[in-house]
């Protein structure tokens, strides 16, 4: 299988971040968080700034330029996924780091939601295990989503701990989750979907008894969806399917410390 492989590393210690992997003959991006900065994929500063922003960037712009140079060969499509090993899809913010920081909001997790809100190419969310508050709208920033079946939750867990959910957080639920009904179960309740919960309330498109049925399923799903992207609509009807989703990312910065 030909393949490009490139590990996008964090400056200080050389930590490894993010993964990605083009595979050629499929015409899919693939991003694997590393989980080796913290074992639960944290989206800390540096995870966002070194990692999976600039790793987002870079596959826009290679299909950017596959586009002016009419190289689209079909379509592509991108799949985001953890370490196959890991039970944590992604845990969420690291939060204390997160609110000391009145910017980290409008410059790190927002700008990751827009990256993924208004990408060019399908992509595909393989929720390998649990995906809790920021990284259950990670999950949801993608436009389609696979769940394991045999473990893990998709949850907002802010209420239980005093939190209110931040404009770009919200945004981004708003980008998939239409009812009333389902948005008080997730946001006011902190309810956790099981995978046949998520798939029953519309929050995953599909499930699959492992993390590697998981991941084959989303590469499955991708490679199907890839050709939408052919014609270079993808990104502009999304826009547009997103436009209030896309005005929640930008709010004031914060008063550090305060959610």
């Amino acid at each position: 299988m030909s393949s490009q492989v490139k590990v996008y590393r964090a400056r200080e210690d050389d930590v490894p971040l993010v993964r990605s992997e083009y595979l050629a003959d499929r015409g899919i991006w693939v991003l694997t968080m590393c989980g080796e900065q913290t074992p639960d994929n944290r989206l800390t500063h540096t995870f966002l700034r070194e990692g999976i922003i600039p790793a987002l960037r870079d596959v826009r712009a290679e299909w950017h330029s596959r586009v002016e140079q009419d190289e689209i060969n079909g379509g592509a499509a991108l799949v985001t996924t953890a370490e196959l090993s890991s039970k944590i899809f992604s845990n969420g913010l690291d939060l204390f780091n997160a609110i000391a920081d009145p910017h980290f909001f409008n410059e790190y997790l927002n700008a990751m939601f827009y990256e993924l809100l208004t990408f060019p190419i399908p992509t595909v969310a393989a929720i390998t295990g649990h995906a809790f508050a920021g990284g259950c709208t990670l999950a949801l920033a993608h436009d389609y989503r696979v769940m394991n079946a045999q473990r893990g939750y998709l949850c907002m867990n802010e209420i239980e701990f005093g939190a209110h959910i931040p404009s770009g957080m919200l945004g981004t639920i708003k980008s998939v989750v239409k009812s009333f009904q389902t948005m008080r179960k997730l946001v006011l309740e902190g309810h956790r979907f099981t995978s046949q919960e998520a798939l029953e309330h519309g929050l995953v498109d599909a499930v699959a008894d492992s993390p590697e049925t998981v991941l084959q399923t989303a590469m499955a799903m991708a490679e199907k969806l890839r050709s939408r992207s052919a014609s270079n609509g993808w990104q502009v009807n999304k826009e547009l399917l997103h436009r209030e989703s896309l005005a929640m990312q930008f709010e004031p910065p914060r008063v550090a410390s305060k959610l």
